[in-house]
């Protein structure tokens, strides 16, 4: 006999919708409806924006659109652990803190738990990429500000913080590239949105398993399992290492490792505009180097102009060589 138990899983907890679409599984199935499905299925990420290096007050951050979703990443330098716990460790410290923006998100009374949730996962996510050998005794702490959410949370921070790591100067192992993915009803939703990812949310408790259901005990026993559940995929490509793969709900094995390759497909898509992005960064960061040592080169010559004007002439001479009259009190 088959049982459903409902457990509890935080990570379809990364969606909000403001108001309550749906609460029962028959709205659930109307909502499901009425929302927009792709015809085809495109394998390929989001319409992708990053810039590195948007803030000048502190020397890693970055800026991540993908799609509606909007966050900014800010890594600050590794700092000294406490005394007290530092010998209790034998590598770097990773932290990382996620927080919404007061008008990311309609439900304010969730968004503690989901915050603290997201930050545990970036962290699970971002500690395998980060050399922490190469700090002891050293706490790295990164936090991530969202700005607007569309789903796909999760994968656009990872996404985010990888650049902003790199923008620090962080030693890493590899660029680490994320994607989302999910089934629900024998649809496959690449880079769910919100209102898609709230639908997976309700029915993690077990009413969407069952495809059909009637009053006969016929058509009990017939009724099917149907898939739900949504994938994470966190890839380094160098090493063909996952960083970090987090799937929920319930999926056929050939199912799970099919979403698996359409992650890893969209995780290259997106490595190929990292890599561009710093790659761009880098030459931008050269040519604001070599103005700078321009300007530097110039008021060096002005200032050896001016000295050898001063020995040659005197201080007294110099100085009244270079006194002009106000020609507003000539008169």
């Amino acid at each position: 006999m088959l049982r459903i138990t409902q457990t509890k899983n935080t990570l379809l907890d990364g969606a909000t919708i403001a108001e309550q679409l749906y609460a029962t599984p028959k709205d659930c199935e109307q909502f499901f409806e009425s929302i927009e499905k792709p015809t085809e299925l495109v394998v390929a990420p989001r319409s992708t924006f990053i810039r590195a290096g948007v803030l000048t007050t502190v020397r890693g951050s970055a800026y991540m659109e993908y799609g509606n979703t909007k966050m900014m990443a800010i890594v600050a330098p590794p700092r000294e652990l406490v005394r007290s716990s530092a010998g209790r460790v034998n590598m770097g410290v990773l932290n990382c803190y996620v927080n919404f923006a007061a008008f990311a998100s309609g439900e304010l009374a969730s968004l503690p738990e989901r915050e603290k949730h997201l930050g545990s996962m970036l962290t699970k996510a971002l500690e395998p990429l980060v050399c922490r050998n190469e700090f002891l005794n050293f706490q790295l702490d990164i936090r991530v500000l969202i700005l607007d959410d569309d789903g796909c949370l999760l994968s656009t921070a990872i996404n985010c913080c990888g650049v902003a790591l790199v923008e620090c100067g962080i030693s890493t192992y590899d660029l680490i590239a994320a994607s989302t993915a999910c089934i629900y009803r024998d649809q496959v939703f690449l880079n769910p949105s919100a209102k898609v990812e709230e639908l997976l949310w309700q029915h993690r408790g077990g009413n969407a398993l069952l495809g059909s259901s009637s009053s006969s005990k016929k058509d009990e026993k017939a009724a099917t399992i149907q898939e739900y559940g949504l994938l994470i995929n966190a890839s380094m490509d160098s090493f063909e290492q996952l960083a970090q793969c987090q799937q929920c709900g319930y999926l056929k094995p050939e199912t799970y490792v099919r979403l698996l390759d359409y992650t890893l497909q969209i995780n290259k898509s997106l490595r190929e505009l990292i890599k561009r992005v710093l790659t761009e960064r880098v030459k931008e960061q050269h040519v604001l180097d070599m103005r700078e040592r321009d300007e530097e080169r110039l008021e060096d010559e002005r200032l050896a102009t001016i000295i050898e004007r001063l020995q040659q002439q005197g201080l007294n001479e110099f100085i009244q060589s270079n006194i002009k009259e106000d020609p507003y009190t000539k008169k």
